[in-house]
């Protein structure tokens, strides 16, 4: 029996362990028992690797693509241009783009839903990141609280002593 194993193998130790198996397999001289209690698997597994094999000719790692975009790479170079157009031009009542307004010009444009945790991704695949809101009023005068901060702030620190 091996030792201590990890709940989660990652892509290149899970490989390595496939690898490291394949010289058992090739040599034909251990059971598919043997196999699997040696590297920590089930023997369904030494099966399924013996028939990859087969198949395959060998047990190398495959490239995991992934689904494919529901948005062409045009449709995607649209959308960057219409998101540096501004909310405003596409109707909403402010400059911020937030994912639901996207995922909502997305729909509108292209007729594709996405949801709005998902376009978070579409937008950093295009460049943009997350932004903050800067947190200062829009109706901040700079020149009276410069003016406060010389003329009554000292005033308030003498009272308090």
């Amino acid at each position: 029996m091996p030792g201590w194993q990890p709940t989660h193998y990652s892509r290149a130790q899970l490989e390595e362990r496939r690898l490291a198996a394949l010289a058992w397999i090739e040599r034909g001289t251990h059971r598919n028992q043997e196999i699997a209690n040696h590297f920590g698997v089930s023997v369904h597994t030494v099966y399924t690797w013996k028939a990859r094999l087969r198949r395959n000719g060998g047990l190398q790692a495959t490239i995991a693509s992934g689904a494919t975009s529901r948005l062409t790479a045009a449709q995607h170079e649209q959308l960057r241009t219409f998101l540096r157009e501004g909310a405003v031009h596409h109707g909403f009542p402010d400059p911020t783009w937030t994912t639901r307004r996207v995922t909502d010009l997305i729909g509108r444009h292209f007729d594709v839903w996405y949801h709005h945790d998902h376009v978070r991704k579409i937008l950093r695949q295009l460049g943009f990141t997350p932004q903050m809101p800067d947190g200062r009023a829009a109706e901040r005068n700079e020149l009276r609280i410069a003016s406060w901060k010389e003329q009554v702030a000292p005033e308030l620190g003498k009272k308090g002593r």
